[in-house]
């Protein structure tokens, strides 16, 4: 009985030695890749003439804004009544919330435009990273963008370069 569980107790630790050791992980930083495609600057591009339309929309905003203010000064001035005041007043509060939602609307917008942009780049990246690990044998592969690898006793395991090298020659 003593040997059935010894010898059992080696098979299993030989099998997690051997599962352990066919795991290769390797790790990649896709901000690096992303900052070195073209289609990043494209996309960059439209993001810019995508919020133009909402700079203008906050700047005219803006102006309203200053305008209302300087009636109100100007009405109080000029000895206007209570009910003319509110009505400014009310006005003025209108045009100020507008602003905020605009600039918050605009703010998600292009968040998400953003991300519908930067999409078919991401998916571009998986695959060529499928394709540079399963060339080097690796069967795992853990993004560094935000840091999060910390130590790794093979610098070899740094597959980014690889990545980088396999989309520019892909696009040639």
């Amino acid at each position: 009985m003593k040997k059935i569980l010894v010898l059992s107790t080696f098979m299993f630790f030989f099998a997690c030695g051997a599962f352990a050791q066919a795991q290769k992980i390797a790790f990649v930083n896709t901000q690096i890749i992303i900052d070195t495609l073209p289609a990043k600057d494209t996309a960059e591009k439209k993001l810019a003439i995508f919020a133009k339309q909402y700079d203008q929309r906050i700047k005219d905003l803006q102006a309203e804004i200053q305008s209302k203010q300087k009636e109100y000064e100007v009405k109080v001035k000029g000895g206007a009544t209570q009910a003319q005041l509110e009505l400014i007043q009310k006005s003025y509060e209108r045009l100020v919330q507008e602003y905020q939602e605009t600039e918050q609307a605009g703010q998600q917008d292009m968040q998400a435009q953003r991300g519908l942009l930067l999409k078919p780049i991401v998916e571009d990246i998986k695959k060529a990273i499928g394709v540079v690990a399963a060339a080097k044998g690796y069967s795992n592969v853990i993004d560094n963008a935000t840091g999060m690898v910390l130590w790794s006793a093979n610098s070899n395991d740094d597959i980014t370069s690889a990545v980088i090298k396999h989309m520019t020659a892909a696009k040639k």
